[in-house]
């Protein structure tokens, strides 16, 4: 597909200075056929006023109450018609003006699924080539630089909204297990990740945590209970491997040839 439509979603809630950085992002972008969205939660902080100002740049763009993240992008999924659907949140932001052009265009843009990697302040992450269920139980995928096809939506629903925090991890592990779609990854840092909007609060990490285990319970089912033995093993390998002559003498080069 030659230049597929790519809707961007952003959405905001009270984080002007945040919104003005991801939509700048998206302003300099030299990919032709972009449809940009923005979901604002009411904000009280000007955002609505500056939608307001430069609501000529939008195809759509609302500011009303919403009763959490994820029912906000499915506000904007509800709204979106492009091939693929891209959700940029307020504070995140394109890595440069070219980098959607050469995300679409690299020989590894391909399936339904596309996501790429990360950079932020001090460093960046970069992603496996393969995703598999244990995969999600360490981990998940970053929806900021993650490119959907619309046919996922069409066949697995929207976001689930009673997962407050985890809704997208339970979504990536929901179609990595439907397999119905082709999952690929682009080595590239297709966006700069806003880690200020990470919580440090314990409740916050207490919640995610149950959330965590309801979703695999969910999606994994009577399978959740070998993933978990298996994770167990590996990181009981990791450690014995960790504690050998090689492991150890690998550990203080690192740390010499950094101290240099």
């Amino acid at each position: 597909m030659n230049n597929p439509l790519i809707s961007i979603i952003t959405i905001n809630f009270n984080n002007l200075e945040g919104l003005k950085k991801t939509m700048r992002s998206v302003a300099e972008q030299t990919y032709p056929e972009i449809e940009y969205i923005v979901i604002d939660g009411n904000s009280t902080d000007g955002s609505a006023e500056y939608l307001e100002t430069y609501s000529g740049a939008l195809q759509y763009w609302v500011s009303e109450p919403d009763t959490g993240i994820f029912n906000a992008m499915n506000k904007g999924m509800a709204k979106a018609s492009g091939d693929f659907l891209l959700f940029l949140n307020s504070g995140d932001a394109l890595t440069d003006g070219s980098i959607l052009e050469a995300f679409v265009s690299h020989k590894k843009f391909e399936g339904e699924i596309i996501y790429g990697d990360y950079t932020f302040e001090e460093g960046g992450k970069q992603y496996p080539d393969t995703v598999t269920p244990l995969f999600f139980l360490k981990s998940s995928l970053p929806h900021q630089s993650t490119l959907f096809h619309k046919s996922v939506f069409e066949k697995m629903g929207s976001y689930r909204e009673d997962y407050r925090i985890a809704a997208d991890r339970h979504f990536y592990l929901s179609c990595l297990v439907s397999d119905q779609f082709q999952f690929s990854h682009v080595p590239i840092a297709l966006t700069e990740f806003d880690l200020s909007g990470v919580s440090n609060d314990k409740d916050f990490h207490k919640k995610k945590e149950e959330e965590d285990i309801a979703l695999f319970m969910e999606v994994l089912g009577v399978y959740y209970e070998d993933y978990r033995r298996l994770l167990h093993l590996e990181r009981e390998v990791y450690h014995a491997k960790r504690n050998t002559v090689s492991g150890i003498l690998k550990r203080i080069l690192k740390r010499l040839t950094l101290g240099r």
